[in-house]
């Protein structure tokens, strides 16, 4: 609704006036210290020179920042962000690259917003438009509301003039904002300074860190006198919070506004801020949600409803805090699982045995692993057939080395475990057609080689040998998973994510690929339905430098093992390597490690023993 048309026929309900609480106006404290009038300098100045420099300057600034910041620790966040809100139709690699840096351009944008607010008073008649006011009106001094938003635009200003425009409305009701402040320098002048601005503009600022009861009770007092509540809800925060679908994977969503809904019978109107041309705002309001009996439903509403409106402004939604299942190290969500499909043993260059991995699984959230050694089947082959007889957690696999021995072509064997392979070498057809005779056979085109991987792709095409899936998720993917998901679209074939893990078991986990159900077969059925997903998740392994060293030493010689003295060499830097890690682990955890074995207990093989199949 535009407020400078607003119909005649608006009558604002009569409510009773509610000042802000003492509590909260003594909160705004006095700071005295030297850093206190540091910080409130750095606020006038900053306020003065956002007032003097023209909005048009500011834009393209915010732009400039957003560009360069691209190409730092920003860029992974907001490319994640763009790749799940678009997973139904990706956009090429510099749309995503555009959206991102818009997003974050959003974000500078809105520092600016809110200091110029603070300084010259926006009124809202010539900088705020609202879109759906009516959602809003029909409940205003009736019942409590609770506002929630995403990230996006400016949404610290729409706190403060939305509170304006609820004045300007006759809204006389009390008005709380959660935020999340910061103590720059341990300075409370910044948080003194936000709170300020909200309390000028006639809303109560609650602390996002307050103790939970205490801001249970405030909130509950807002809502109870049917006062309007605003906070964020697309961030994880320290709060009771519940995994919600979101797009085309889950976030934490806190459980706090369902929660208030069903014991104040509030209402919960999702919303988002926008710029528009110039200085323009609009506050956009959605179809309010009504509290039901389930928490659980009621925030799946929730996140229905603000992925609509994140998806209509995309390059404004700058959440720049990762919050997708892949930044939560935890059990995959409900009908889901995870699999991490390309590990390494001593079968080749890994410093592991196959129950090394298996154990790691257990105790990592993992339902199942691959183990795909470089052109060797013997070692996982063992495992197999001693364990087929009871569940197991592996899946047999191999990584063949193609011709020119720069492409490699992973091959899984949920049924037929084969004795015999393709020599390192063979032409990548071949490879296709030998893999493709395997009853059951799965075909992988692993690590994609920049440069490579697109012509590898159109030659198999032309040949009506695609493999069954690629892997989008792995180490030094960096930014082109995105591109590699999209070709994966293109040619219909499974996205899988794999760690490619040949050093300790802390690796495993890193990157995997998730799909519904839980077993081999409910894998293998996911990859033919082309149901899976690359994840990349918050596990960190640091190896020590001298594991990285012989491990690539014993790597290096692989292809020369049937030399003379060449295994023995082999066996020793193995050795040497694990025990290094072993003593890393026991530093890190300062306890025993559980998830190394010194002596290759799952088969009875030693790496003099190993040999070309």
């Amino acid at each position: 609704m535009d407020l400078e048309h607003r119909p005649s026929s608006y009558d604002p309900p009569s409510v009773t006036p509610l000042a802000p609480t003492n509590s909260s106006r003594n909160a705004v404290a006095q700071p005295s210290s030297t850093v206190d009038a540091l910080v409130r300098g750095a606020l006038a100045v900053a306020s003065r020179i956002t007032a003097v420099v023209p909005w048009p300057v500011w834009h393209l600034l915010a732009s400039a920042i957003g560009f360069v910041a691209m190409f730092f620790g920003w860029r992974r966040t907001v490319l994640a962000n763009v790749r799940h809100a678009r997973a139904n139709n990706l956009p090429r690699w510099w749309v995503a690259w555009f959206l991102g840096m818009q997003q974050i351009a959003s974000h500078i944008k809105t520092v600016v917003g809110i200091l110029q607010a603070s300084r010259n008073g926006t009124t809202t008649n010539d900088a705020l438009m609202v879109e759906g006011g009516e959602h809003l009106e029909r409940h205003l001094g009736r019942r409590g509301i609770i506002i929630v938003a995403p990230h996006a635009g400016p949404y610290p200003t729409i706190g403060i003039m939305a509170s304006r425009w609820l004045r300007e409305g006759s809204f006389q009701g009390d008005i709380a904002v959660i935020v999340r402040l910061f103590e720059p320098l341990g300075s409370l002048a910044l948080m003194n300074w936000f709170s300020r601005c909200f309390l000028d503009a006639g809303a109560t600022v609650i602390p996002a860190d307050a103790p939970p009861r205490q801001m249970a009770r405030q909130l509950r007092s807002v809502l109870s006198s049917n006062g309007i509540v605003v906070l964020l809800v697309d961030e994880p925060t320290s709060t009771p919070s519940m995994i919600v679908p979101f797009f085309d994977s889950v976030i934490r969503m806190p459980v706090g506004p369902a929660r208030l809904a069903r014991v104040t019978d509030s209402v919960i109107i999702p919303s988002i801020a926008t710029y528009g041309r110039g200085r323009k705002v609009t506050l956009r309001v959605a179809e309010p949600i009504e509290p039901s009996a389930s928490i659980a439903d009621t925030l799946a509403q929730v996140g229905q409803a603000l992925e609509r409106l994140i998806e209509q402004h995309l390059d404004q939604w700058s959440m720049l805090t990762p919050i997708w299942s892949e930044s939560i190290a935890g059990p995959a969500p409900a009908g889901q699982s995870y699999a991490d499909l390309h590990l390494h043993t001593i079968g080749s260059d890994g410093l592991c045995i196959v129950s090394d991995w298996s154990k790691q699984a257990n105790e990592t959230s993992l339902a199942l692993i691959a183990v795909t050694d470089h052109d060797h089947i013997a070692t996982v082959r063992r495992w197999h057939e001693a364990h087929r007889d009871f569940a197991d957690n592996v899946l047999p696999g191999v990584e063949i080395t193609a011709r020119g021995r720069i492409v490699h072509i992973g091959v899984l064997f949920p049924l037929d475990v084969p004795t015999d392979l393709p020599k390192p070498g063979t032409p990548l057809l071949q490879v296709m057609r030998w893999a493709r005779s395997i009853d059951g056979s799965l075909i992988v085109l692993v690590h994609p080689l920049p440069g490579l991987w697109r012509v590898q792709l159109r030659r198999l095409a032309r040949a009506g040998l695609l493999p069954d899936a690629i892997e989008t998720h792995f180490p030094l993917a960096f930014w082109r998973t995105s591109a590699i998901e999209r070709a994966a679209e293109k040619y219909g074939i499974a996205k899988l994510g794999g760690t490619d893990a040949h050093l300790i078991p802390d690796q495993l986990g890193r990157h995997v690929t998730q799909f519904p159900g839980e077993s081999i077969e409910d894998l293998v059925t996911a990859i033919q339905n082309r149901t899976t997903q690359g994840v990349t998740r918050p596990v960190e392994s640091r190896p020590p430098l001298s594991v990285y060293a012989l491990q690539s030493i014993y790597s290096w010689l692989l292809p020369f093992r049937a030399l003379p003295k060449v295994a023995t060499t082999r066996e020793r830097l193995l050795m040497a390597a694990r025990k290094r890690a072993i003593a890393a682990s026991q530093v890190r955890s300062r306890t025993p490690t559980k998830s190394i074995t010194v002596a290759p207990d799952d088969a009875n093989v030693t790496t003099s023993e190993i040999a070309d199949d």
